[in-house]
This record gives structure tokens, C-alpha cells and sequence, in this order.
């Protein structure tokens, strides 16, 4: 009897349910229809939203890299054609001049350089800032600093030496991103960029694979002043022992340069500017190498960074390079030939 009872409630309840759906028919039928259309709509703007949003960012990324990729055009160009007028003047009498000392020499073709490749870079880059050795500032309105050293070994292109080059770094936003050098009597172009590498006439170059410290072949130069060479002298001796040799070409860039090709092991100077390092910095950051800066502070405290960028190096800095095998041996065995000597 309860049985037959539920049924009979069943029948009943589903009589009234299907009375009820007929009676709202006309009303949802157009509320499902609707849904039916936002839905797959929605979907839709959803995707099209995100793949804007990640558009934007691969946009924002190549943007990027297409300003530090025309940099590294723009300043490779400006270096070589320069460099190559600046060869054309070798052998020629000179206006020569001294600076911070007899030995710190300027002629009047680093002053015809340094203006080119100024009026180079006002022409194609207006908005950026231009810092000059010679004294030559363009101030900018936006994040790209050029960094110029017009004839980086002017001794060395007064006696026709090779060891002279045409050097260009740029920073953007603080950090060196892109590099030029170019050395006239040899006939090389190096260029660096994060994309691109480091080049040396177009082929891809590397920094040395030497990891012994006594099998490395180490560059460095002297300082313009007289008091500080001899300083530098007394310190080679705590190092020629430890190491393959030493080379003294004088022209930071161009020895930065050799590190970057793996012509020199590593390299280290003491007291130099931020267009000495800066092309250089970017040439030996891209070729897989690292540059460090030591600071003294103290009788024999010591101060050690991985350099970011040029312009935050001081008269009393040592800037070292090399690769990350050597880095940290080089680095200790001139703080150690600091504090012997």
C-alpha cells in the first residue's frame, strides 16, 4: 500500500513538474539562448585578453633588444669609420700636448675624434647623454649614456704603435649593455651586445679557457702618475712569480679586447677612467668573462665588486677581468701583492 502510495505521489509530482517547465518555457528558452552566446564570448575576449597582455610584454622585450641591437650598429659604424680616418693621420706631425703629466699625452687628432664621433652620435641619438675624455658632455633626456674614449692609447698612435683603438660603451639605465672598438693598424672590430655576443670582424669570440693561474698570461698598465707607477712596479713583483707572464701594451681597451678574444688570459689596472673600461666592459661581459673592481679602504681592507657599469669607477679603483675561472684568483693575488708590498 505505501508502495503503490509513493508511486502514485511520483506520478503526480512529475505531472505538475512537466505543467511547470511547459508554463516558464516562453520565459527561459531566451535566458538559455543568451547564456549561449556570452559564454563562448567570454571565452573568447579571455584568450584574446591574455595573449594581448603577453603580446605586450614579447613587444616590450624586443623593443628591448632592438635599441641595444641599433646601438651596437650605430656605434660598431662610428668606430670603424672613424678609426679608419683616424689611421690615415699616423706618421703626420702632430699638435701634441700633456695632461695629468708628461706621459698623459692628447694631439689635436683625439680632439678631431672625439667631436666626429660626438657629432655622429648628436645626429643619429639626439636624446641621448654623451661623456667624452677630452671633455666633450651632451646631456640627454633619457636612460642611454655613450661613453668615449676617441684615441684610447694616444702614445701608442703617436709612435704608430698597434696597441691604440676608437672605443665606444653605452649604458642603459645604468648598466653596460653594448660595446665598440676598433683598432686601426690591426684591422679589428669588436662589438658586444646581450643579443649578439662578442665579436671580433663578425665571428663570435670567447674568453680564454685557462683555469691555472700559473698558466695565465696577464696584461696591465701603468698609471700616469709617477708615484703611483712606482707603487705599480713594486707590486709586480709579488705577481710574476705566481703567473705565465705579463704584457703591458698600453691601452686598456685594447687589452680588455684581448681579453674578450682569449689573446691575454686576464687584465688588470689600477686608476682608470669610465670610457677607458666601459667598451671594453660590455667585450668581456658578452664573451663570457667577468669584470671586478677592488677597492681599497683601509691600511689592508679591501673592497671587491662585480662592476655594473663604468661611470661608478674611481680614480683609486683596480679594475681586474678575466674569466670565471680566473676571476677570483686574480683578484686575490693583486690584493695580495697590495698588502706585501
Amino acid at each position: 500500500m505505501d508502495t503503490q502510495l509513493q508511486i502514485f505521489s511520483a506520478k503526480i509530482v512529475a505531472i505538475h513538474f512537466q505543467d511547470l517547465l511547459r508554463w516558464l518555457q516562453p520565459y527561459l528558452l531566451p535566458w538559455v539562448f543568451l547564456l549561449l552566446l556570452i559564454l563562448p564570448l567570454k571565452l573568447w575576449l579571455n584568450g584574446k585578453r591574455t595573449k594581448s597582455s603577453n603580446q605586450f610584454e614579447k613587444d616590450t622585450q624586443l623593443s628591448k633588444k632592438s635599441d641595444e641591437e641599433d646601438l651596437r650598429v650605430i656605434a660598431s659604424k662610428i668606430a670603424q669609420q672613424v678609426g679608419k680616418d683616424v689611421e690615415k693621420k699616423i706618421g703626420s706631425p702632430h699638435y701634441i700636448t700633456s695632461k695629468s703629466s708628461t706621459t698623459d699625452l692628447v694631439t689635436e687628432i683625439d680632439e678631431w675624434s672625439e667631436k666626429t664621433i660626438t657629432d655622429y652620435i648628436i645626429s643619429l641619438r639626439p636624446n641621448d647623454e654623451v661623456v667624452c675624455e677630452e671633455g666633450t658632455y651632451v646631456s640627454g633626456n633619457n636612460n642611454v649614456r655613450w661613453l668615449i674614449d676617441p684615441i684610447d692609447g694616444t702614445t701608442n698612435f703617436i709612435y704608430g704603435h698597434p696597441g691604440f683603438s676608437i672605443s665606444l660603451g653605452i649604458e642603459i639605465d645604468n648598466e653596460t649593455k653594448v660595446g665598440a672598438l676598433y683598432v686601426p693598424l690591426l684591422d679589428e672590430l669588436f662589438a658586444a651586445s646581450p643579443a649578439h655576443g662578442t665579436t671580433k670582424n663578425g665571428k663570435i669570440v670567447e674568453v680564454s679557457k685557462t683555469k691555472e693561474l700559473n698558466k695565465t698570461l696577464i696584461a696591465t698598465g701603468f698609471s700616469y702618475n709617477p708615484k703611483f707607477r712606482e707603487t705599480q712596479a713594486r707590486n709586480l713583483i709579488g705577481i710574476l712569480p705566481n703567473v705565465r707572464d705579463i704584457r703591458r701594451v698600453g691601452g686598456a681597451a685594447f687589452d680588455l679586447a684581448s681579453v674578450a678574444c682569449g689573446r691575454v688570459d686576464a687584465f688588470f689596472e689600477y686608476g682608470l677612467s669610465p670610457w677607458d673600461v666601459s667598451a671594453g666592459h660590455a667585450l668581456v661581459k658578452y664573451a663570457g668573462g667577468e669584470v671586478m673592481t677592488i677597492d681599497q679602504l683601509e691600511s689592508n681592507d679591501f673592497e671587491v665588486n662585480v662592476l655594473r657599469c663604468a661611470s661608478t669607477i674611481s680614480e683609486t679603483t683596480i679594475t681586474v677581468a678575466a674569466s670565471e675561472h680566473l676571476i677570483d684568483q686574480v683578484v686575490e693575488l693583486i690584493i695580495n701583492s697590495q698588502t706585501s708590498s
